[in-house]
């Protein structure tokens, strides 16, 4: 019999923890103690792009409220920005200097993340690992926001 504790499912669950605890404490370090992995979500969905909260909210498989909740921290934060649009009916939300800021923050510590582990287990084990968890990721389920899915052609 397995011993639980090293069971595959409860050791990934234990590698999410381990991940978001050091991001966590890495953007807190960097001024941003209340970015969250809901905040990068948004983050990536808008890019560089300005949305309506409707075309926000499409795109994180959510409804218009459910979006509202999840951008307005990030607008009281100064991660986003509401602005104009041609539509005056119509108000779009972006990512400011800060949410950019925080964004790059972010992603500097997947970047340290990954070579720590790679400098532990080594180059080859990281690329099976990653290509473990895409084939993973790529079931699907509809708990998993389109914008954030790993696409086959990319690596």
């Amino acid at each position: 019999m397995t011993d639980r504790r090293s069971d595959l499912a409860v050791l990934l669950n234990l590698a999410g923890v381990v991940f978001r605890d050091g991001r966590a404490q890495h953007l807190a370090d960097a001024g941003f103690p209340d970015y969250t992995v809901r905040h990068g979500l948004v983050m990536r969905t808008l890019g560089d792009d300005a949305l309506s909260l409707r075309e926000l909210a499409d795109r994180l498989d959510m409804s218009s409220p459910g979006a509202l909740k999840v951008i307005d921290p990030m607008l009281t934060a100064g991660y986003l920005e509401r602005v104009e649009t041609s539509d005056r009916r119509i108000r779009a939300v972006q990512v400011t200097d800060r949410g950019r800021s925080a964004r790059a923050c972010s992603a500097a510590y997947h970047d340290v993340f990954e070579q720590d582990l790679a400098d532990k287990v080594g180059a080859d084990a990281v690329a099976t690992t990653r290509a473990v968890l895409r084939t993973l990721a790529e079931r699907g389920s509809p708990n998993m926001p389109r914008s954030v899915l790993p696409h086959p052609d990319r690596s």
